[in-house]
């Protein structure tokens, strides 16, 4: 896989990040990319010390935490400069299965019209609860729960879907530049749902290989798991991509839906005793409508 690169995104990863760089380099043995947005003086140190061990690991450090998704598309921007075909973008939570980037690259060249090509996604704090073999992504139905609207069915070979989770996938270097990678403005969050509207609407197609498996821990639903950064950032860019990508009709039934799933969320976080995640769950739909003429540019 001499043409190919792995990107990981890291912030204040310990543990997690360790685990993740070792499952890669049993099965990898090219060029490594941690971008670091803005960790600790510790981890940055503990990273050094990775990369003086491990020769092909690059560190790209951010003097701030730009977020995942212009994180991301820094680690891509330098792999793809230094002419990677394509890359495996890695959350730092993630643990990669045997021969799960063997099998994502036979997918990609195996369909020369693939943009990404994505893993069956397990819950490694949840028993290994299936997360995702490939997500129905669709502006008018965002709002209705995800775990309805995922690929299902066992199956032995790769296939076509509208989505995958942004935990880890392959990205091609043509998809990359042709819709000018992920979209910062997201920070964290949905960033990869908006990649993967673009890329279909550019003429790419994305897919599943369910030979290829990851485990990922640090999955977070409107309903558990957040805090008051992620129920903000949720929130806002859940609105956010609707009026970006969305025209008039999809609009119009997608905010009915959106109002029920914030405010029934920020109820059940308002019964759990949690009025700082309630509170930040309408402060990121309030911030949200705020901005809808800049999501719109």
């Amino acid at each position: 896989m001499t043409d190919t690169a792995v990107v990981v995104v890291a912030w204040n990863g310990g543990e997690k990040l360790a685990r993740c760089l070792r499952s890669v380099r049993r099965q990898f043995e090219g060029d490594v990319c941690v971008v670091d947005n803005a960790s600790e003086p510790g981890e940055r140190e503990r990273l050094v010390a990775h990369a003086r061990e491990d020769g092909r690991c690059e560190l790209l450090f951010s003097a701030e935490n730009v977020g995942f998704a212009e994180g991301a598309n820094r680690g891509l921007r330098h792999a793809f400069e230094k002419n990677a075909r394509a890359a495996f973008l890695l959350t730092q939570d993630v643990v990669l299965e045997e021969g799960a980037l063997e099998k994502l690259r036979e997918t990609w060249e195996s369909h020369p019209d693939a943009g990404v090509v994505g893993p069956v996604v397990v819950d490694e704090s949840a028993g290994g609860r299936e997360l995702s073999r490939g997500e129905w992504f669709s502006l008018p139905l965002l709002c209705i729960p995800r775990t309805l609207l995922r690929y299902r069915g066992a199956r032995s070979f790769p296939y076509e879907v509208r989505g995958v989770l942004g935990c880890a996938f392959l990205l091609s270097r043509e998809a990359f530049f042709r819709v000018g990678g992920l979209d910062g403005r997201f920070f964290a969050y949905y960033e990869e749902v908006d990649l993967c509207i673009r890329l279909r609407r550019a003429g790419l197609r994305i897919y599943v290989d369910p030979r290829a498996r990851v485990r990922h821990d640090g999955w977070r639903g409107f309903y558990r798991g957040l805090g008051p950064e992620s129920a903000v950032l949720k929130a806002r860019n859940l609105l956010g991509l609707a009026w970006k990508l969305g025209n008039g009709p999809e609009v119009a039934f997608f905010l009915p839906t959106y109002a029920a799933l914030v405010l029934s969320s920020a109820g059940v976080y308002l019964l759990r005793g949690r009025r700082d995640v309630a509170r930040a769950l309408l402060h990121g739909m309030s911030t949200a409508w705020r901005e809808r003429k800049r999501w719109r540019s």
